[in-house]
């Protein structure tokens, strides 16, 4: 009887997490349609000795995505950290969409990890994986969203033959694991690429998300190039008023915000 029991509750967990997970999903859709702008904070530059304390004031700022940027030492040279992390932000903030870009190689060997550990989002590099069709389909098929991460370096017509399958494109500003200068304005051709592959193929436009040193000094330009989703790491968890800084992000704004110190340097 207690066997029966149990089975019924993992049934019923398994029920309630895919058709919570499934909301999500059908959210990120919406967002997707309606093209609303969103601040994504990048849980990398989060203060891990008190992340939940950092994760809590992002949440309450007003901030509807978190981004984990899944670094595996080898595509990216850093190491971030893993599914562990995913699966208890997932247990702590279940309405959160959570915005999983995988750093690593062959996706397609991490995809059902992520999946299982609570992502929402999908995101991988076209360079990482000789199968990245399959890939987006596999994401898809296990009800997250996928996305497709364009690197400085990386041509939009490589993922052109995918765009229509995507409901995320990730343009980096700066290499992933490297930091430093940050390629605003090939950022923006690609942005405005996209949007017009696009239109000239009738097929629906994808979340334009920016990610890599994206700040309030910036942010217009890039939202008013067509992007909407906007990763911020250190603009975001360095400040002592966060709501006021992922104000400033969406409105482009110049507000003066207190910087804490003692964070980690992840690029």
């Amino acid at each position: 009887m207690k066997s029966v029991l149990a089975l019924l509750f993992l049934l019923n967990s398994a029920s309630a997490f895919s058709t919570s997970q499934q909301r999500r999903v059908e959210r990120v859709k919406l967002q997707k349609i309606n093209r609303e702008l969103i601040v994504s904070p990048s849980v990398a530059k989060a203060n891990f000795l008190h992340l939940q304390q950092d994760i809590d004031a992002v949440v309450s700022a007003g901030a509807p995505w978190l981004h984990l940027s899944v670094q595996d030492g080898y595509f990216v040279p850093k190491v971030s950290f893993g599914s562990p992390v995913v699966s208890a932000l997932r247990k702590q903030y279940p309405d959160t969409i959570l915005d999983c870009k995988l750093g690593t190689i062959n996706p397609e060997r991490r995809v059902q990890e992520f999946v299982k550990a609570g992502a929402d989002i999908i995101s991988v590099h076209p360079e990482a994986t000789l199968q990245l069709p399959a890939v987006i389909n596999d994401i898809a098929a296990s009800g997250c969203s996928p996305g497709v991460v364009l690197n400085p370096g990386t041509p939009v017509s490589l993922i052109e033959p995918i765009l229509e399958d995507v409901d995320v494109v990730v343009v980096m500003l700066v290499n992933p694991g490297h930091g430093g200068k940050k390629y605003l304005k090939q950022a923006i051709d690609k942005i405005q690429a996209i949007q017009r592959f696009a239109s000239d193929n009738d097929i629906p436009l994808p979340h334009i998300s920016v990610d890599g040193g994206v700040s309030a000094s910036n942010s217009a330009a890039l939202i008013d190039a067509g992007a909407n989703v906007l990763v911020a790491g250190g603009s975001v968890f360095k400040s002592d008023d966060k709501e006021a800084v992922i104000s400033d992000l969406l409105h482009g704004g110049s507000e003066t915000v207190t910087i804490s110190s003692g964070r980690n340097d992840f690029a």
